[in-house]
């Protein structure tokens, strides 16, 4: 389930699209809280009240769920060498709407079927 999780060009089967699916949508959640937290520190220092964080939060959190989403969608689509593949490209811009409104819960979803496809072979 979760063997070559960091190993991006493996084609993945069920179970193992959901142990990708699990860890890195767990990672990328703690990465994010803790950068939006540190950012919204650096940047909004005057912002003390919890309505003010809030807010900050989610919109910062949107952004980074986003970035990490289509980082990670790339280094796929880069690691399997399947830059001309019209659903790889689909299953992107989808996961970019997911992530948009549903955070990496949903959002990410995409992104880990992705891992399903197979490698694109040069001869």
């Amino acid at each position: 389930m979760f063997k070559n999780l960091f190993d991006l060009s493996v084609k993945r089967t069920g179970i193992e699209i959901l142990g990708f699916y699990l860890f890195y949508s767990i990672a990328g959640s703690i990465a994010a809280g803790f950068i939006c937290g540190i950012l919204i520190f650096i940047l909004h220092p005057q912002s003390l009240i919890t309505n003010d964080i809030q807010r900050l939060a989610s919109l910062y959190g949107a952004v980074a769920a986003i970035l990490y989403g289509v980082g990670l969608s790339i280094a796929i689509i880069a690691s399997k060498r399947i830059f001309n593949s019209f659903k790889a490209v689909l299953f992107t811009i989808f996961s970019v709407i997911l992530l948009f409104f549903f955070g990496a819960l949903v959002g990410m979803i995409p992104v880990a079927y992705l891992t399903s496809f197979d490698k694109h072979f040069e001869e």
